[in-house]
């Protein structure tokens, strides 16, 4: 059953949206604040499926879901009519840059394999056009060259539907808005190159640019787009909303997007390729070290393309270029940091994910190693940074150019052949040797999950304290284990640890609970208190992040009892298995009475297959 539908029953059984006062969630449970008690129908909320249970307690209806209950509130709250991004909030405040790069990796994530494929098939062709192996005016490799540029022509359609899950808007208007920024009016228009701006209205002008490959222009768009969308929802009545929400929002959506934000990103390309130019100017070192060291956050956001131009000026004006002898820098440091991150990871999938996005760097095609491995370890992105400036002012120093265009790959080292050769080598091995040595340093090695390969899982114990059987927890959410079997530990002094070895899911924004899933798959719900949801996150201090790794050692909370008590809380933390499927049985081997030290053995978990 599909979550719309299941929402649709809860909310029917709960009395009707007319009964909701409220709703919002927590890390297991759909909390309702209602009129009227007596609407619900309890027997019929139960049959759902994926209901695991009900109670009301303190003037609030609670739904037992199971830790994907967000999955479920999001159709409710679009029901209900509330904003569900509120809900959502994970509490840490980040930086401009480290949110925007976060935003850029949550974009990117879905889309690296069809990024990384036709990057490997553009590379080698290249490769294989560089030594003359083949000619690019074949029909083969016309044929092949269109799977692998489709991607990169079309890259605003792949960032725009990607970017609405982020932005949690429409996909269709988004993929709409990318429509728009590359119809053919547009792109004609550009080919054609005899019209600067369209007047929309007579009045007001509509910049003609080519935004194919470009990446900051869609996702502001759609980030744009997913407030209006609300917004017009919001004031719209409900009847008119099917039709005329998606009818405004894409008409106000793309006005903005081909008057404001559009040209705004592209201008900001210019008055890049403008200032590389003054540098140049005034000594090509200092332009080495500056463009060595903005080229890779350039290629992030699609604003390198302003420098291509510059590079054909000069090949036109003096016969030779020195700057994209520093674009194959850059490439070349990616490509040594983004290998680094290989001695850093542990899991098959993300070696595997990590070598190809390092070929393809070689290859002259960084943005697999770029979106799919650098968003995600700032540390190495910085390292591809310095290691690009390095090499960048060193080639510059002796005086590296190249005398025709072609793709900065490790194949377009036979252009560089005379005599400026060995210098481009060498700035090839420092941008390699040093972006990859500084990632080494900076970016700490993933500890392998001991349980990784095993069929059992030590659950431990997160607090120094007393133990509580599940059962005597006086909540019957997790006394009947609705969630799953575990066991419970009143802290003597608030510090709570991990459980289990394995990998930070969940940090619910109120604090209070923590998902963790081993390198088996079994997922281990940490709950601190009974009902301390209400609390905001007050009286709980948590220092580990979600995608942390952690040990039976590692403190992931700490507790202030005094304050939790004083407002009438239970403070037992609760440890729960909740994909109980994948638990064959406890083995027995337990040692629960009395008091425990934090860190010690109480249960282990045997799995199926």
């Amino acid at each position: 059953m599909k979550h719309e539908d299941v929402a649709k029953q809860i909310i029917k059984n709960v009395g009707g949206a007319d009964n909701i006062n409220n709703a919002w969630h927590c890390m297991t449970r759909l909390r309702f604040n209602l009129k009227d008690e007596k609407q619900v129908d309890y027997a019929a909320l139960e049959k759902i499926a994926k209901v695991v249970g009900t109670k009301y307690q303190s003037d609030q209806l609670q739904v037992v879901i199971g830790t994907d209950v967000a999955d479920y509130f999001a159709p409710i709250a679009k029901e209900l009519g509330l904003d569900e991004n509120s809900q959502q909030d994970d509490g840490e405040k980040k930086g401009a840059v480290s949110l925007f790069m976060d935003t850029v990796s949550g974009v990117f994530g879905p889309i690296v394999p069809a990024i990384a494929g036709a990057g490997m098939i553009k590379g080698l062709m290249a490769g294989l056009v560089a030594l003359n192996v083949i000619s690019n005016q074949t029909d083969t490799y016309l044929i092949i060259d269109m799977i692998a540029s489709g991607v990169f022509t079309f890259l605003p359609f792949f960032v725009a539907a990607s970017a609405a899950r982020i932005f949690k808007t429409n996909q269709y208007l988004a993929v709409a808005i990318a429509a728009t920024l590359q119809f053919p009016t547009m792109t004609n228009a550009v080919a054609e190159g005899s019209l600067s701006a369209f007047k929309l209205f007579g009045v007001i002008p509509v910049p003609v640019f080519n935004y194919a490959g470009t990446v900051i222009p869609i996702i502001f768009a759609v980030l744009a787009l997913s407030y209006i969308y609300r917004w017009v929802d919001k004031v719209l009545p409900q009847v008119l909303r099917t039709v005329f929400t998606p009818t405004i929002s894409l008409f106000v959506a793309g006005l903005v997007t081909l008057t404001i934000i559009g040209p705004i990103s592209i201008h900001l390309g210019n008055l890049l390729a403008a200032g590389v130019a003054w540098l140049f100017s005034i000594s090509p070192v200092l332009a080495g070290i500056v463009v060595g060291a903005i080229r890779p956050i350039a290629i992030f956001t699609g604003l390198h393309h302003a420098m291509t131009p510059i590079a054909l000026q000069n090949f036109a004006n003096q016969g030779y270029d020195m700057l994209m002898p520093m674009m194959f820098m850059a490439n070349m440091a990616i490509t040594g940091a983004t290998a680094a991150i290989y001695t850093k990871v542990k899991s098959k999938e993300e070696k595997s994910l990590v070598l190809s996005s390092a070929v393809s760097g070689l290859l002259g095609i960084t943005e697999p190693a770029l979106f799919g491995i650098l968003s995600k370890y700032k540390k190495a992105f910085i390292a591809a940074t310095v290691g690009s400036s390095v090499a960048s002012a060193f080639i510059s120093f002796f005086g590296v150019r190249i005398y025709g265009y072609i793709l900065s790959s490790i194949f377009s080292l036979p252009a560089y052949i005379g005599q400026y050769f060995i210098f481009a080598v060498l700035g090839i091995l420092i941008a390699l040797i040093s972006s990859f040595v500084i990632t080494y340093m900076l970016v700490p090695t993933e500890q392998a999950e001991d349980d990784e390969f095993t069929n059992e899982v030590d659950l431990h114990s997160v607090a120094e304290g007393s133990y509580v059987p599940l059962e005597d927890v006086p909540d019957e959410v997790f006394s009947t284990k609705m969630m799953g079997d575990g066991y419970a530990i009143n802290s003597v002094d608030g510090a709570v640890f991990a459980p289990v070895s394995g990998t930070v899911t969940t940090v619910f924004p109120s604090k209070h609970a923590i998902g963790i899933r081993t390198g088996n798959g079994v997922e281990v719900l940490v709950h601190m208190g009974i009902d301390t949801v209400t609390l905001d996150g007050k009286g709980f201090d948590v220092p580990i992040k979600v995608g942390d790794k952690v040990t039976a050692d590692t403190k992931i909370a700490q507790m202030d009892l005094d304050y939790i008590h004083s407002q009438g809380k239970e403070t037992m933390i609760i440890v729960v298995i909740t994909n109980m499927d994948r638990v064959l049985k406890f083995s027995g081997e337990r040692n629960l009475e009395g008091q425990h030290q934090a860190g010690a053995l109480l249960e282990r978990a045997l799995l199926n297959g």
